[in-house]
């Protein structure tokens, strides 16, 4: 029987990219096994009747971030990817981001080259880190001859037609969507999350929701947090690696962590948020172009975001359809000010505007059927694809 093998570095449900792929391809992809690493150690949780019936396997191991052992670790999983992919014998691959993507290539080019290979990058490997130029230009190559030697990329945003790409691709091979998410606004729940969580009913919430470091602002927020605004409560929720920052978040009163939650809590969570903060390193080029899942998010349940001034595509959104506010990164004096005016009632954002707006134009069940239609075209090439690629109304 054929089958198809999702790879994943991480959590497979650590972002919204596995959920939409299969919004779209679950009836089109034969058996669906996932192959992930959750990187704490821990086993993922079946919580999410999305995944329940999918086959899984997990890569077992763990090592501080960032560390020498996480390196050594990082080549062991690909060897583990490698030997679990000529064990399955896929049809099809999708290889999601730079860390799945050479075993799914070795496998196709040295053992199996009616192997279809999807690669979905979600982000830009070689400029998501602060590293020498030389070894950036490195990666950026051999990331480029992966996209070219993959069957079919999806790529999450423009990034790589504006500065990235090194080659021409072909239309056929490539489709861009959005890193937006399907409406799930009547899936969220309907607790009281201040009597739920033990916060005072007179606090404005701040998220602080999914991957968390030094490059999300990390900083500012740490330094806004230590004052203890009164009115100002914090709900912070993820798979965070460092352990100091957990037991920050942990020794603070006025924090609630959560931890690790499920993709409908984390809406519920920022639902009720004042707004929603999207910190990004403007230093890091992957960062200046992305529109981050949790944008399209908080469009999605009513909440306005708060920028980074560099993020240019979305600012540029955010400013166009007055979606929320932006500040210099690192800018904690504005920060503090922009708090306090929420609190205050100062400002106000009708949430049914913001809302009808990612109905409209960013809701991914507007893209699911050309997604869908360009995976038909992979695995039944004699149908004939809606459409090869899609191009933002903003961006004609």
């Amino acid at each position: 029987m054929s089958m198809t093998l999702f790879l994943f570095p991480n959590d497979y449900d650590a972002t919204t990219a596995a959920r939409r792929v299969l919004d779209a391809g679950r009836e089109i992809f034969p058996e669906i096994r996932f192959l992930y690493w959750p990187r704490n150690g821990m086993k993922q949780n079946q919580d999410d009747d999305f995944y329940r019936n999918i086959e899984k396997e997990a890569y077992h191991h763990s090592a501080p971030p960032r560390s020498l052992q996480v390196f050594g670790i990082t080549i062991l999983f690909q060897f583990w990817l490698f030997s679990k992919i000529r064990q399955n014998k896929p049809k099809y691959i999708v290889a999601f981001y730079f860390y799945t993507i050479l075993p799914a290539l070795a496998y196709k080019y040295f053992f199996d080259k009616k192997c279809i290979v999807i690669y979905d990058p979600r982000d830009y490997f070689a400029v998501c880190f602060k590293i020498n130029r030389l070894l950036s230009w490195v990666l950026q190559f051999i990331d480029n001859v992966f996209i070219q030697l993959a069957d079919r990329i999806i790529f999450p945003d423009f990034q790589y037609f504006r500065h990235y790409g090194m080659f021409r691709i072909k239309k056929y091979k490539y489709f861009v969507v959005p890193n937006s998410t399907g409406d799930a606004i009547d899936e969220i729940p309907n607790q009281d999350i201040r009597s739920e969580l033990g916060i005072p009913s007179n606090s404005i919430i701040i998220p602080i929701i999914g991957y968390f470091s030094d490059a999300r602002g990390k900083s500012m927020l740490f330094d806004t947090i230590r004052m203890n605004l009164p009115g100002v409560h914090f709900v912070v929720a993820g798979n965070m690696r460092n352990t100091d920052d957990v037991e920050f978040f942990k020794l603070q009163q006025n924090v609630s962590y959560l931890g690790k939650i499920p993709y409908k809590k984390a809406l519920w969570v920022m639902r009720n948020s004042a707004f929603v903060p999207l910190f990004y390193d403007p230093s890091l080029k992957n960062h200046t172009y992305a529109i981050p899942t949790k944008f399209y998010d908080s469009l999605m349940v009513g909440t306005p975001v708060v920028l980074s001034s560099q993020l240019i595509d979305a600012v540029e959104l955010s400013r166009k359809y007055k979606l929320g506010f932006d500040l210099e990164y690192n800018d904690l004096a504005g920060f503090v000010n922009l708090i306090c005016r929420f609190r205050d009632k100062q400002v106000a954002f009708p949430g049914k505007t913001l809302r009808d707006l990612f109905l409209e134009q960013f809701d991914f069940n507007i893209y699911r059927d050309r997604l869908k239609s360009f995976y038909a075209g992979i695995t039944q090439p004699e149908k004939k694809c809606l459409s090869q690629y899609y191009w933002r109304p903003e961006m004609k």
